[in-house]
């Protein structure tokens, strides 16, 4: 076998073993990083939405629920700051 020829076949199965480990990560949805990974929890209490607005209502939704967890500002009616 020429040099040409097992270099071809070399770049075939790095290339084959490449496409193999990208759909096993894909497969597994990206657990087998080895990261620990803490879940960004937008907030887990109404003081952690505030958006130093007077004029708006600060609130957590789902603060129990970390990935669930959302602020929302609701506006006071009649409001002077």
């Amino acid at each position: 076998m020429d040099y040409k020829t097992k270099s071809i076949i070399t770049i075939a199965v790095i290339i084959v073993f490449m496409v193999i480990i990208g759909v096993f990560i894909n497969d597994l949805d990206n657990k087998i990083t080895g990261a620990v990974i803490k879940p960004v929890c937008e907030c887990t209490d109404d003081l952690d939405c505030d958006d130093n607005n007077p004029c708006t209502e600060d609130i957590c939704l789902y603060p129990e629920d970390c990935k669930a967890s959302i602020c929302i500002h609701k506006e006071i009616k009649d409001c002077k700051e």
